[in-house]
């Protein structure tokens, strides 16, 4: 509209200026074609062929609009579906967010061939049919989704993994995130949920050989990655020791030192070594050598139970750990231990009695009730004593885990 005002202004303009230019001297103008002439001025005949010009022009406008509405009708239509698609959009990502699926995906699937992206929808339609419980229909959509957009094919995979690890389809899952670790072995997020599914499959070997680069890229708080690897080691050890040769010792060289140091994980490690009957020598060492690092009373109590070859030496060892450390009740119970097993019977009670007086405990007073009871030193009474003692000691704990 504005062009055609602006065209008519200059039109005018013109024959105002061809007018007063042919204002002194008029002039005339003839047109003739057989029989028929026509004569004017040549100011009226400048302005009939603007006038004409400018008739012609219009006429051939609305022709040429009359033959385009047909078209432009259809864009409009489009533009308004296209508008109300994105609405839908907007309308089906709230509702999804609100916990309202079905309407959800009603939504996101109307008018989706006139989405802008209908990548979003498909997804987030997938998202709703998940929480439907309606897995083929997910599938379908997330298909549709690779379909419309396959080089999207990494946010996809993302997405499906996630809902197959939501709905406990934990193969599916592992299936296609090794595919996308293939695709991209650098993307953090696909590293931190193969991660999860090798931890809730326990694939032990597996996720040993990721870890490294999870603590790297610390995808988990530190918190988290130190009972993973916890549990993960665990695992490996105990698939190393139903194997032959020098598995085990070879799968604990492989652990980091700072695992190592882990009581539950070294205590772990030694019972499977204790099943071979040589390695009592290996497992003193190696208690010997943490406790010696940092006091730690999980170590101190395995070590009174652990049979050696030389139980003078262990004795020898745990007094040391005496005089360092001081009186502690489960050293004391420790030594207790040895020396029975030393048949140092006098000395077992005077150390357990001073265990039980440092901090009385169900283990230390059994222990001091058997020794009481047994023949060389017979002495039923005080053994009773003992033994009723542990159980009101142990009455407490089995409320507490009831």
């Amino acid at each position: 509209m504005v062009k055609l005002f602006i065209g008519l202004l200059i039109i005018v303009i013109a024959v105002l200026l061809g007018v007063l230019f042919v204002k002194n001297d008029p002039g005339f103008v003839m047109i003739r074609y057989g029989e028929f002439s026509l004569e004017t001025s040549l100011a009226f005949g400048v302005v009939a062929v603007a006038a004409a010009g400018v008739a012609l022009q219009l006429l051939f406008r609305i022709l040429l609009a009359l033959w385009r509405l047909p078209k432009t009708l259809a864009r409009q239509a489009e533009r308004r579906r296209i508008d109300k698609s994105r609405k839908l959009l907007n309308m089906g990502l709230i509702d999804l967010a609100e916990g309202r699926f079905e309407q959800s995906e009603t939504k996101l699937l109307k008018l989706i061939e006139y989405a802008e992206n209908p990548l979003l929808n498909y997804l987030a339609a997938a998202r709703a049919a998940q929480n439907l419980s309606k897995y083929d229909q997910r599938d379908n959509y997330l298909k549709a989704a690779h379909e419309v957009k396959p080089e999207a094919e990494i946010a996809i995979g993302v997405t499906q993994a996630e809902l197959q690890l939501t709905s406990n389809q934990t193969e599916r899952a592992l299936a296609t995130l090794t595919h996308l670790r293939s695709l991209a072995p650098r993307h953090d997020y696909v590293l931190k949920l193969l991660a999860k599914v090798y931890f809730q499959i326990e694939e032990w070997a597996l996720l040993c050989d990721l870890l490294p680069e999870v603590r790297k890229k610390k995808l988990f708080k530190d918190e988290q990655i130190q009972q993973m690897e916890a549990k993960v080691f665990t695992g490996c050890l105990s698939a190393a020791a139903g194997k032959e040769g020098e598995s085990l010792e070879k799968t604990w060289n492989k652990i980091p030192k700072t695992q190592q140091a882990n009581a539950s994980l070294l205590l772990h490690f030694i019972n499977l070594l204790s099943q071979n009957k040589n390695a009592s020598r290996r497992c003193e060492q190696l208690l010997v050598k943490a406790i010696d690092q940092k006091w730690d009373t999980q170590l101190i109590s395995y070590y009174g139970k652990l049979q050696v070859e030389d139980s003078g030496a262990q004795l020898a060892t745990a007094e040391k750990w005496l005089q360092d450390y001081g009186s502690s009740d489960v050293l004391l119970l420790a030594l207790g231990r040895i020396c029975i097993r030393l048949k140092l019977w006098g000395k077992a009670q005077s150390y357990l009695e001073a265990s039980i007086g440092v901090r009385p405990g169900t283990e230390s007073c059994l222990e001091l009730a058997n020794l009481l009871n047994r023949k060389e030193l017979n002495e039923a009474e005080d053994a009773c004593k003992y033994y009723r003692q542990g159980l009101e000691l142990c009455q407490p704990e089995l409320e507490i885990n009831h």
